[in-house]
């Protein structure tokens, strides 16, 4: 197994860089002390992106840097220990939707329709003994409830900092003795359901607005710049997959787009189908960028707009040729030049 791992306690650090103390500390797994004040990650991922991994800092010291321990435990008896939530908590959830700002907010811009079935789809919930947060519960292909993920937020639909997780609170309760959490996409339930092409964004809530807004793709989300790795998208092998990043400023790792294009270079190799969309790179202004907008953030400040679709650079090409000779449509009707699969 690997030598060094990231702290998995609740506890934070000070950050070496922007002195938020949001920072995770790297520490040995075998003695399970922390290898400096200064080797870990930050968590404000956008607005700070501090990452001051081991193998630099061996580096950095003249020092030889060995990632990998002898184990005789097999990893498969990890996989077992995971746990998971029971149907009845879930269901005790979905209620109280009066006293959740973000569905409350949700209903004050789109059909309340639209909102109730995304609710009923994405198993959207309320956690009534924490603040009426929203809860996010992520269920994997095989519909085992991985974990209930607590987001607070105000009556203008903005995230507040108060995060949990409904196992958490449950072990605080003393309702359960342990829980390992392995998350996977929010809103992998729905993989079964639909064929549509798979569209990630970062958060829970873009995820859930763009389903109402733009449901020709089947909207997941990774939970954060970070959750989007190999072994959690492998249940997406077989499927077209866009990736749509958050905007944010340069960080010592590089911009959100940046990272999940390297991350998207990668699992192309690895034989995905896998494409990374920059309409926000486009469109972004340097405030939008600054405060990290997404996706969601930029539908639903033009739905007043009559255009509200995504388009492809060559559609947009198309579209300009129609509107200077429109006997062009016919032949785009008859000879399918339009790639209806595409961004």
């Amino acid at each position: 197994m690997y030598k060094f791992s990231l702290q998995k306690s609740s506890i934070k650090h000070l950050c070496p860089n922007c002195g938020k103390k949001r920072f995770v500390l790297y520490i040995d797994v075998e003695t399970e002390n922390f290898i400096s004040p200064e080797v870990g990650r930050c968590d404000r991922e956008v607005n700070c992106g501090y990452h001051y991994p081991p193998k630099l800092f061996f580096q950095d010291n003249n020092q030889k840097y060995v990632s990998i321990v002898d184990n005789t435990i097999p990893v498969s008896s990890f996989e077992e220990e995971y746990h998971y939530h029971t149907s009845e908590e879930l269901n005790k959830s979905l209620t109280n939707f009066d006293k959740n700002n973000l569905i409350q907010f949700l209903e004050t811009k789109i059909n309340c329709e639209k909102v109730q079935k995304m609710i009923f789809e994405y198993k959207i919930g309320t956690a009534q003994n924490w603040y009426n947060g929203t809860v996010f519960w992520q269920i994997d292909v095989e519909q085992k409830i991985r974990g209930g993920k607590i987001i607070s937020y105000d009556h203008l639909g903005k995230r507040t900092k108060y995060i949990n997780w409904m196992h958490s609170i449950n072990l605080k309760q003393n309702k359960i003795e342990e829980f390992k959490l392995n998350q996977c996409f929010f809103g992998e339930h729905l993989l079964q359901k639909y064929e549509k092409i798979i569209a990630i964004v970062e958060s829970e809530k873009t995820a859930s607005i763009m389903s109402m807004l733009f449901n020709k793709y089947l909207w997941l989300a990774t939970g954060s710049l970070n959750g989007l790795t190999l072994k959690k998208i492998q249940v997406l092998k077989d499927r077209k997959i866009i990736l749509y990043p958050d905007l944010g400023i340069d960080g010592l790792n590089g911009s959100p787009f940046s990272i999940w294009k390297t991350k998207c270079d990668q699992f192309k190799k690895a034989g995905f189908d896998i494409e990374i969309s920059n309409l926000l790179e486009q469109n972004g202004t340097d405030y939008d960028k600054e405060n990290g907008f997404d996706l969601a953030d930029y539908f639903l400040r033009n739905l007043d707009k009559k255009i509200k679709k995504i388009i492809t650079q060559k559609e947009q090409i198309i579209l300009e040729m129609y509107m200077k000779n429109k006997n062009l449509k016919t032949l785009i009707d008859v000879f399918e030049l339009t790639e209806a699969n595409e961004r």
